[in-house]
């Protein structure tokens, strides 16, 4: 019984977070239960503060995953990594993939 109710307690601050890069190099990110184009700057801010399920007590991101379009510009790659990077999730802990059904939210 205990282990169960534990489980519940860590789903409840589970804050997995999805990232795209698109084919004209913009950023997309999912924030509130919602897919949205974003800047690098709120990117870095909700990678920072993480989920907030509670106003008073935000969760950390738990995971990130980051698709990316074929013939996006590699040069947000490289910004999107430096900005995971210096968050303290280098690319070892960075679950990627191929975005196949851009512009909609990947799967």
């Amino acid at each position: 019984m205990l282990g169960v109710v534990l489980v519940i307690g860590m789903l409840s601050n589970a804050c997995p977070m999805t990232s795209g890069i698109g084919v004209d190099g913009a950023l997309f990110s999912s924030q509130s239960g919602g897919w949205y184009r974003t800047s690098p700057a709120t990117l870095t801010s909700v990678l920072h503060t993480g989920c907030y399920n509670d106003a008073n007590n935000p969760a950390p991101v738990t995971s990130v995953r980051l698709v990316i379009v074929s013939g996006a510009p590699q040069s947000r790659v490289d910004l999107v990594f430096s900005i995971l990077e210096k968050e303290g999730w280098p690319k070892t802990k960075v679950s990627t993939g191929t975005w196949t059904d851009y512009p909609e939210k990947p799967r």
